[in-house]
């Protein structure tokens, strides 16, 4: 007896930790909501919104997205509107899911409603985050036949999750697995289902707690994290599950405040993924906007909805929205200028560093893995305005990534080249190497499919560049300005500065790149420096490389800048390439920073003099490490 007695003791004590870090991760949250801007919407608004949406809804031949058709569903059952019409969204909804058992995507959802077949097995995440929202909590406004349809949907979508593999570094999908089968199993009454999604989401947690982050930086998909961890942190059944998510929240807040650039409203270092190369603004800002951290109302995310942004309709965007304390983030954000470092894998180059001041920062990744990141990322000036630079290898001739493609499920994206990379960061001192065979072996690149072989650096229209002693002027594509082999060029706007030089720059056909000073449009917001490795097609067999050397620096006045200017002209660096081998030596402010490494091999074998190791380290402290200490990280 004494010893029952003294187990729930134990269970009492472990029930209040539990419920303690849920008032801290999820209750304080809510204690700023009063301070903090709202998406507020008019639930006689959003009726009309739903009212033009309904004829799409109700038309069999309309083409309707899967996420959109659910969307529409959640919304009207969260203001009460139409019980009916949500039971013909969910029929929609239906029709779209795969039902053939016999099917290797059995359970999963077609992304529109006129696929042939399951063409982005993300689909079932998309849709399974919603129905999840739908079921836990607005289960009493649908009639008892539609509540059955949604149930059906909800267990063959379970088959769905479960079909579908998932790389645990493939974060925002990943979490929102966990949240589907969380929510799926809990509304069904299926514990063995609840069990497994709480059993990925503490995987999840191991993970991030040794290696970060997978999708660093990424403006759109932070946003989805976001909302996933944020439906579990608020309507998991089990308590200890929503602290845990309160903390994850609390790692993920302290990652973008790390990152925030304060003058851009924006996240201002390397990412993993991004959809726009100029300004790296994404869905991430439905959430910066609900901290107060934004100028100006940013518009609600529309993709996959029907008609677009229906600011009005905000059921999904009340259910997400947990906003950061000030404590969470402030003592992060105010430190400047602050170096961030953090880690995003389990490999050594798998690593992003940040150098934020007050008009300038600098950031960068030691490797690339994706068609969407950006592995060299700087900001200058003091307006969401001012677009930033971003260094990186085209074969598209899309140097602002504006000219989108659609990929086999119809998302239109903008794609770049994944070079192998090798980089070493300082503080606000980068070396970076980028080599790449765009049709080598293993190329996902067909004949015909590209058009050059570039190295774009984006560069604002506000900012000059100066070469020597003056002010280059930008030529146009077909008349470029051409820069002086191994020249410093230098970008200014007020009183910050970005110090260039390349030290490497080859062509296919073997002798030294062309770097092209460009302005396309005069009414542009950036222009771009542009390292020639072919105008044509590269052809397999065809390689280019880039090395680049960039210093931040800011509080320049007219002669603070000219002296800076000559400091770094005078700067020595050795390069030495031999093959497919390079080693480079720069005589970085700090101290030396050196590369070696192989292209052919892909090795990295020497990267010295960058910033020491850090899972979200803020000025030599391991933030991270001390967030995440109870899941087992080192």
């Amino acid at each position: 007896m004494a010893g029952g007695l003294r187990e729930r003791r134990h269970t009492t004590v472990t029930n209040r930790s539990c419920w303690l870090k849920v008032l801290l991760a999820v209750g304080c949250l809510a204690a700023v909501a009063a301070a903090a801007p709202t998406w507020h919407g008019d639930k006689e608004l959003s009726a009309q919104e739903l009212e033009r949406q309904w004829p799409q809804i109700a038309d069999a031949q309309r083409t309707l997205p899967i996420r959109g058709t659910l969307r529409f569903a959640l919304e009207a059952a969260g203001i009460g509107w139409h019980s009916e019409r949500v039971a013909a969204a969910l029929g929609r909804a239906r029709a779209m899911q795969d039902l053939d058992a016999k099917s290797a995507m059995f359970g999963n959802f077609k992304w529109r409603s006129d696929h042939p077949r399951v063409l982005d097995q993300n689909g079932v995440e998309f849709a399974m985050q919603l129905l999840g929202l739908l079921r836990s909590q607005h289960a009493t406004a649908l009639a008892p036949e539609a509540r059955a349809l949604l149930d059906a949907m909800m267990l063959d979508g379970v088959a769905g999750l479960s079909g579908h593999s998932v790389r645990i570094e493939y974060t925002n999908i990943f979490v929102m697995k966990c949240w589907g089968l969380i929510a799926a199993g809990e509304a069904l009454g299926r514990a063995d289902i609840a069990d497994d999604g709480y059993r990925r989401f503490d995987d999840w947690l191991r993970h991030t707690a040794r290696h970060g982050i997978g999708e660093y930086g990424a403006v759109t998909y932070y946003g989805v994290d976001l909302d996933s961890l944020g439906l579990i942190a608020k309507f998991a059944a089990r308590a200890d599950a929503r602290a845990k998510a309160g903390t994850a929240i609390r790692y993920l807040w302290a990652d973008i405040a790390a990152n925030w650039w304060a003058p851009g409203d924006r996240l201002g270092g390397a990412n993993a993924r991004s959809y726009d190369y100029l300004f790296g603004r994404g869905y991430l800002e439905a959430h910066t906007w609900t901290a107060g951290w934004l100028r100006e109302r940013p518009g609600l995310e529309g993709a996959g909805w029907i008609g677009g942004v229906q600011p009005n309709q905000v059921v999904l965007r009340e259910a997400v929205m947990l906003r950061p304390p000030g404590e969470w983030t402030e003592p992060i954000r105010t430190q400047v200028p602050r170096t961030v470092v953090q880690r995003w894998g389990d490999k050594p180059e798998q690593r992003a560093v940040h150098w934020v001041g007050q008009h300038v920062s600098l950031a960068s990744s030691g490797a690339s893995r994706g068609t969407d990141e950006r592995t060299l990322v700087a900001n200058l000036g003091d307006s969401p305005a001012v677009p930033q630079l971003t260094l990186f290898m085209d074969g598209r001739g899309d140097p602002f990534g504006t000219k989108k493609t659609a990929n086999a499920a119809g998302q239109a994206k903008s794609l770049h080249l994944t070079p192998f990379v090798a980089t070493v960061q300082r503080g606000g001192e980068v070396l970076q190497w980028l080599a790449d065979e765009p049709r080598g072996p293993g190329s996902r690149y067909k004949a015909g499919e590209l058009a050059c072989f570039l190295t774009h650096l984006t560069v604002p229209r506000g900012a000059q560049l100066w070469t020597g002693e003056r002010v280059l002027a930008p030529g146009r594509e077909a008349a470029p300005a051409v820069l002086p082999p191994g020249a410093s060029v230098f970008l200014r706007m007020g009183d910050a500065a970005i110090a260039v030089r390349f030290l490497v720059a080859t062509s296919v056909a073997g002798p030294p790149a062309a770097i092209h000073w460009i302005e396309d449009a005069p009414d542009g917001p950036a222009r771009r420096l542009t390292v020639v490795h072919a105008t044509a097609e590269p052809k397999p067999g065809d390689r280019g490389s880039v090395a680049v050397w960039l210093r931040a620096a800011e509080g320049l006045d007219e002669a603070g800048f000219a002296a800076w200017r000559r400091a770094f002209a005078a700067d020595g660096a050795q390069t030495r390439r031999a093959g497919a081998m390079v080693s480079l030596e720069v005589a970085g402010e700090a101290g030396p920073l050196r590369i070696e490494a192989d292209f052919a091999t892909r090795e990295r074998r020497v990267l010295a003099g960058g910033e020491p190791e850090g899972l979200l380290g803020v000025n030599g402290r391991d933030i991270g490490r001390e967030l995440l200490a109870e899941f087992g990280g080192r």
